[in-house]
């Protein structure tokens, strides 16, 4: 047995108790669907190109092309959604609801410049049950005015020269300092326009907000503080729970549907030390334990965390060792302990670092759509050994000949057992899974693998066996 008292080493924020406060935008505040380029930009870049200004009449909104890295991002701001599709058969999502048949036009109050030979457009689409209907400049319904040239403050109205005559019931009114939809060619850097009292000619229909004096902050975003999760404005993939095991708050992955196919939402702890590595966890000789929390909500799904272990050198971490370890669903927190100690010695691999990585799904698995993995308490631990360990003989232990062995290997449970075992290779990377039922021998060939130690573990009703096989 081994005396001796435990070591944990915490893993900042292992409890996810911790979270940063993204600050997104503000934007004019709508009671319909509406959108600008912000949501394109600012994830990766920080930087916005619509906001708001002030002028003799009050608020406004601006839209301006800004440098960003080597290229310059145009604006947009829509009355709707942008559209999947290009060309005369764009269609945009969303809008404004308007009905009145007889509207003749758009007013609006504008400021703008455009560098020379640079244009930006107006674009003005009627729909009905989500299909553009009646008289357009671009295709049925929808009305195209490209904007060149600077003027200052100034009442311009777009004129569809005909009552639209149909039955509509809703419209989409966009803004842009860009062609986005007639050319790829570079934009400028310069181009912007600032917009105020947007309003339809000769219809009964207003417009809510429409001289944008109202304006409301983009919902924040919240990350956990020392964890790589993907932020992603319109699709997140990650949740800050308030179902804990433990404290306030957890962590929850989510595996999303982009689009028919599931994609599983990933989480790693650490700190990322080497450029352009994974986050990592420094290790010392007293660590011996990995465990953590976790609840899986999935009906036929199976999560995982994959560790890895590595040997750090002056430029790059190199792997030593891996560990996959499977988490099936479950209605409450479980507890989950790996001794990676007894890996480590029994594969003669010392290491220095290792790296969690969370997946709401398994990659090579069938991931299901809004599959979600709770974590929590992740840490790990160890035990400052103060006695030699004595070894005591277990009843059935595996056996395991010949050992060394050109290819075939038997192995002897000791009892009649059904469960599963897994192989690992040299480098500790699972290369077989092999399910049994009521067997107490069983044969594996090795035949095909190159020569080296190959690690069986066997998982049954007695618990857990190890067998170690020399492949000559």
């Amino acid at each position: 047995m081994v005396l001796g008292t435990a070591a944990f080493a915490q893993i900042e924020n292992g409890d996810f108790e911790n979270w940063n406060k993204l600050i997104l935008f503000e934007q004019p505040f709508m009671e319909f669907d509406a959108i600008s380029s912000n949501y394109e930009i600012f994830v990766e870049t920080g930087e916005t190109n619509v906001t708001q200004v002030e002028h003799e009449d009050g608020s406004a909104i601006r839209l301006e092309n800004i440098q960003i890295g080597e290229d310059v991002v145009p604006a947009f701001y829509l009355l709707g959604e942008s559209p999947d599709q290009d060309g005369e058969d764009l269609v945009f999502p969303g809008g404004l609801t308007a009905s009145d048949p007889n509207v003749t036009g758009i007013s609006v109050d504008m400021s703008y410049e455009f560098s020379d030979e640079a244009s930006g457009f107006v674009i003005v689409q009627f729909k009905s049950n989500g299909v553009p209907v009646g008289p357009g400049t671009m295709g049925t319904g929808t009305f195209f005015y490209p904007m060149t040239g600077q003027q200052d403050w100034e009442n311009v109205v777009f004129d569809f020269g005909t009552t639209i005559d149909t039955q509509y019931d809703q419209v989409v009114i966009g803004f842009a300092t860009g062609d986005l939809i007639g050319t790829d060619s570079e934009f400028p850097l310069g181009s912007w326009m600032e917009i105020d009292n947007l309003s339809f000619i000769n219809s009964t229909d207003e417009i809510p907000n429409s001289d944008f004096e109202l304006w409301a902050q983009v919902p924040p975003v919240f990350f956990p503080v020392k964890v790589d999760v993907e932020i992603d404005l319109l699709n997140p993939t990650y949740i800050q729970s308030a179902d804990a095991s433990e404290g306030e708050l957890a962590l929850g992955l989510i595996t999303r549907d982009f689009d028919g196919f599931a994609e599983p939402s990933k989480a790693m702890l650490g700190v990322i030390q080497v450029a352009g590595g994974v986050p990592t966890i420094d290790l010392n000789e007293e660590h011996s334990m990995l465990s953590f929390d976790y609840k899986y909500l999935a009906e036929n799904d199976l999560a995982e965390v994959v560790i890895t272990f590595y040997q750090e050198s002056e430029e790059s971490l190199l792997p030593v060792y891996g560990k996959v370890i499977d988490l099936e669903p479950n209605g409450s927190y479980q507890s989950i302990e790996y001794s990676f100690l007894e890996d480590l010695e029994e594969n003669f691999v010392s290491a220095t670092k290792m790296s969690i990585e969370f997946s709401s799904s398994k990659e090579d698995g069938n991931p299901e759509a809004n599959s979600v993995l709770l974590l929590d308490n992740v840490e790990v631990s160890g035990i400052l050994r103060t006695y030699t360990a004595l070894r005591i003989t277990e009843p059935y232990q595996v056996t395991s000949f010949p050992n060394p062995t050109m290819g075939r290997v038997t192995f002897d449970l000791g009892i009649v057992a059904t469960g599963f075992y897994r192989v690992y290779n040299t480098q500790g990377y699972q290369i077989d899974f092999v399910n049994f039922q009521e067997k107490r021998q069983m044969t594996h060939n090795l035949y095909a693998m190159p020569s080296g130690q190959y690690t069986f573990r066997f998982y049954h009703e007695i618990g857990t066996r190890v067998a170690r096989v020399i492949k000559n």
